[in-house]
């Protein structure tokens, strides 16, 4: 903006005189200003994300929050997410403030008192994009086994293409019955108008019209239709798109044959599959070819440099242009600027009065803005720790920190993936070299982002200086049901489900439907607030926002479900159960009040629950009157006289003696377990306690007015 004001010579005192000038401005305002030109609407999300408000504009949508700027005193807006209209299926309101985006691979929700007005601007772009646009997006999976036809799966864009070969007279035709009859053939809204004809991944062929749906053209595939010998499989590589990579690299490579770059010459050496190498034998830029600005590298022996091995090998001299070859120059300036901040925090270049952490926190921000540099970044990396030569002693290692790092915060394309991948493993897995054990971490990180999507909080000053230092896991209370504590080892990319997991493991649970009976919480405002982590929540990045927000919040772990049975074998497991059952048992969750005066057969339930409960605290001593008051629900104590209940429980104390403590809360949960014919199940009780209810407006959930160390669901 400022070079164009500088261009028209534009100011306070030269206002805007040309209609053409102010279009100009617009536009660029609208195409580089990320949500200048947007609507603002309040919203939140899970714990964990962070959201805070949700931009609509002409191109899409983005997730927002509030940050502290650097000179704003009133912070600036941080981009988290954002989300084309071409990858939006259709939005739904499953409740009045409830948005529920459905995507082509994920659904993001929302809750925002402005739901409805949300809705009604996404669905007005989705219906303009989709006027006039030959492309459509498939709702459901089509894999016949027909090589005429073309098969794809739900969330696929597809490019509709006229068939092949028009014949003179027929401007278009369709495909009907798998035969072509051109549309004056065909009476509109015929029966046998069902079939269309279309390309995706380099492949075309026939489909049926009930499996898609029209969809905005996507920006990924606004390509040459012809492009130029080397260029299509760069552009592919670039943008990080799958599909784009597939289509245009299989259309000019044909399938499953390596590319051989013409302007290369057909000769080229073949190269093993899925190495670094190869994959800059595709997509890098010729070597032989001048940078644009002129200048030549120059290698150790003083000669130009002109093979790949040299492009993925350390250099002392900043590059002059991106590696991958990039035709836009704002996206080279960008690349330029990337690796000089690879080099400040490696160390092999002056960091200009800014910290390693602004250095690392600025690479971030460009990764995450700009998907289509990701690839560049991780190429930039593995070439300065690709036979590292510095005279700084520690900046090989520190390349592989930031490798660690990165592949935390961002996946690379699927094109990159299998390459990076390889080259990992051969460092993980090749004795004697060095870096093994973070290569391995390296390799562990990006499979992680690319299931779970990668952590959003910024590292802190302390995380970022206990990684550099090679500490690459903290301690992390988990609290279980009764006050029992677990301090595990949380590494960068732990997600909640890997805490449930540990946890289960330690219980003796390996199955994974015995997983989904478990929750981690996160408990704010002293116990006031309770709020279910998703499984794909980062540990780390649930610590840093809550930090900010309650310094004494609470990491809970619960069993929410009770489908399976229970098992008594494993202390912990029979421990942690017995301490969230019980207060529910003593709230009287558990009993039907009778009328007048409990039954015998209540009687001698409950105060065989009551010897256990005293046994289970390994006393073996008669109880009092008042420990008897507290073993038995408050509701069916008062029905009962106190010396009735102290002579029951007297009784079974005598057969509960020879139990250890352990057998006796075994014993408690097993009598639960049977009066409710079946596994203990908030359905089977005649009270429920009350579930935690969903606050929209923060994002909470709040516990009910539970008191801290309470169970948070009925079991």
């Amino acid at each position: 903006m400022k070079a164009l004001f500088a261009q028209n010579q534009l100011d306070t005192e030269r206002p805007l005189v040309t209609e053409s000038v102010k279009r100009a401005v617009v536009s660029t305002a609208r195409d580089s200003w990320e949500v200048y030109f947007s609507r603002l609407f309040p919203a939140t999300g899970s714990v964990g994300t962070g959201v805070q408000l949700l931009a609509v504009a002409h191109t899409g949508i983005k997730l927002l929050r509030m940050v502290k700027g650097s000179q704003q005193a009133c912070g600036q807006l941080q981009v988290l997410r954002a989300y084309s209209f071409a990858d939006i299926l259709f939005v739904t309101m499953p409740s009045q403030n409830m948005l529920e985006f459905n995507l082509a691979s994920e659904k993001v929700i929302l809750f925002s008192a402005r739901a409805h007005q949300v809705k009604t601007l996404v669905d007005d772009f989705i219906l303009e994009l989709k006027k006039d646009s030959d492309y459509v997006v498939a709702v459901r999976n089509f894999l016949p086994e027909d090589p005429a036809l073309l098969a794809f799966h739900k969330g696929d864009i597809i490019h509709l293409q006229p068939l092949e070969p028009s014949r003179v007279g027929y401007s278009a035709g369709c495909v009907v019955r798998k035969k072509v009859v051109y549309l004056e053939e065909l009476r509109c809204r015929g029966p046998d108008f069902g079939w269309r004809f279309g390309t995706i991944h380099g492949r075309v062929g026939r489909f049926p019209s009930e499996l898609v749906q029209p969809a905005a053209a996507p920006d990924f595939l606004q390509l040459p239709a012809e492009p130029g010998p080397g260029q299509a499989a760069a552009v592919a590589a670039a943008v990080a798109s799958t599909a784009a990579a597939r289509e245009v690299g299989r259309r000019r490579e044909g399938p499953l044959v390596r590319a051989r770059s013409a302007d290369r010459g057909e000769d080229a050496p073949a190269l093993p599959p899925y190495t670094m190498l190869e994959f800059a034998q595709k997509y890098f830029r010729d070597p032989q070819k001048r940078p644009q600005d002129g200048l030549r590298l120059k290698s150790k022996e003083g000669r130009e440099s002109r093979t790949l091995e040299d492009m993925l090998c350390f250099t002392k001299i900043p590059l002059q242009e991106s590696l991958i070859e990039l035709s836009d120059s704002s996206l080279n300036k960008m690349a330029t600027d990337m690796f000089l901040a690879v080099m400040r925090f490696m160390g092999d270049a002056p960091q200009k009065g800014q910290s390693e952490l602004d250095v690392l926190c600025a690479l971030l921000k460009l990764c995450g803005d700009h998907e289509v540099m990701r690839d560049e970044c991780y190429c930039q990396i593995v070439k300065q720790i690709t036979d590292n030569t510095s005279s700084k002693q520690d900046s090989c290692q520190r390349g592989w920190r930031l490798l660690s790092i990165v592949a935390a915060y961002h996946s690379c394309s699927e094109v990159l993936h299998p390459h990076l991948i390889r080259f990992l493993q051969d460092v993980s897995r090749t004795p004697g070299l060095p870096f093994q054990g973070i290569a391995k971490a390296c390799e562990q990180n990006l499979q992680k982002t690319l299931r779970f999507g990668g952590r959003l909080e910024l590292p802190s000053s302390m995380e970022l200086r206990a990684m550099l230092a090679g500490r690459s896991s903290k301690r992390q209370l988990f609290l279980l049901p009764g006050g029992l504590e677990r301090h595990l080892k949380i590494k960068t990319c732990t997600v909640a489900l890997d805490v449930v997991e540990e946890i289960c493991a330690e219980m003796a649970l390996t199955r994974p439907e015995a997983f989904d009976e478990y929750v981690i919480f996160v408990v704010t405002n002293r116990g006031q607030h309770v709020c279910p982590l998703s499984r794909r929540a980062y540990i780390l990045d649930v610590a840093s926002e809550m930090e900010q927000v309650d310094g004494g919040y609470m990491l809970w772990f619960r069993r929410v479900l009770w489908d399976q049975p229970l098992k008594f074998e494993n202390e912990l497991y029979v421990t942690m159960h017995y301490n969230q059952v019980l207060p529910d048992y003593l709230k009287g969750f558990f009993s039907s009040m009778p009328a007048r005066r409990p039954s015998e057969q209540q009687l001698q339930q409950v105060s065989k629950l009551a010897a256990l409960q005293h046994r289970a605290k390994d006393h073996v001593y008669l109880p009092s009157v008042r420990e008897i008051h507290e073993y038995i629900p408050a509701q069916l104590y008062r029905m009962t006289a106190s010396s009735t209940w102290l002579d029951l429980v007297s009784r079974h104390r005598q057969q509960t003696q020879a139990l250890s403590p352990h057998q006796a809360r075994a014993q408690f949960l097993e009598l639960q377990q049977h009066r409710c014919a079946g596994p203990l199940h908030p359905c089977c009780q005649p009270q429920r306690a009350q579930l935690p209810q969903h606050d929209p407006r923060s994002g909470a959930v709040s516990s009910g007015g539970r008191a801290r160390g309470e169970s948070a669901q009925c079991p």
